[in-house]
């Protein structure tokens, strides 16, 4: 089934709704951002908005989508390389994507929770092939298990990295996350 192409139209409301919520977020924790500000900030009236989004939580939801979405895309060929060329390039999009232009930014706001549940999901589905080889098939402990606690560690250390204004550079980081995931697989051989 081929997938139907957006209109034009459609896009650039959509691009007006986004840009809207994107100052308002600088200015506001997005949990206090209002459909009508959106709407008055875009120029749009709240019908429009309601065509494409369901409230403020479904817009943020798409947008994280949206960056999670450009994150793997553009990770895709350090995965093939290997796992510390692939954390080194997931902190530096990371640090880009919310330095830059902000979109990341609002996802790593304190009650962005879902934003750490997603770079997890990036984790565990971009380097796990790499890193299971190195996860001991235990009678005691599942392997599935042992890489999502490993991958939920790292998601939530790149979170609190961004959170605190990416104090080491993202090589060091990535040696830190790459010695504790090995430190938590020696501890269950």
């Amino acid at each position: 089934m081929s997938e139907k192409k957006e209109d034009g139209r459609v896009r650039y409301t959509k691009m007006r709704i986004r840009s809207a919520f994107y100052e308002l977020a600088k200015q506001n924790e997005y949990d206090k951002i209002t459909v009508t500000a959106v709407c008055n900030k875009a120029e749009i009236n709240r019908a429009t908005f309601y065509k494409h989004y369901l409230d403020i939580p479904d817009l943020i939801d798409k947008l994280q989508e949206e960056a999670i979405e450009k994150l793997i895309n553009r990770l895709d060929v350090a995965t093939k390389s290997n796992i510390d060329d692939f954390l080194i390039d997931l902190l530096k999009q990371v640090k880009e994507n919310t330095s830059a232009n902000g979109s990341l930014s609002l996802f790593t706001q304190a009650s962005a929770t879902s934003f750490t549940s997603k770079v997890s999901r990036i984790i565990y589905s971009k380097f796990s092939e790499i890193i299971k080889s190195d996860i001991p098939k235990s009678s005691t402990l599942d392997q599935d298990m042992i890489f999502v606690y490993i991958a939920g560690g790292c998601a939530g250390i790149i979170d609190y990295w961004a959170k605190t204004g990416f104090k080491e550079d993202e090589k060091e980081l990535s040696q830190k996350l790459r010695l504790m995931a090995n430190l938590t697989i020696k501890s269950i051989r």
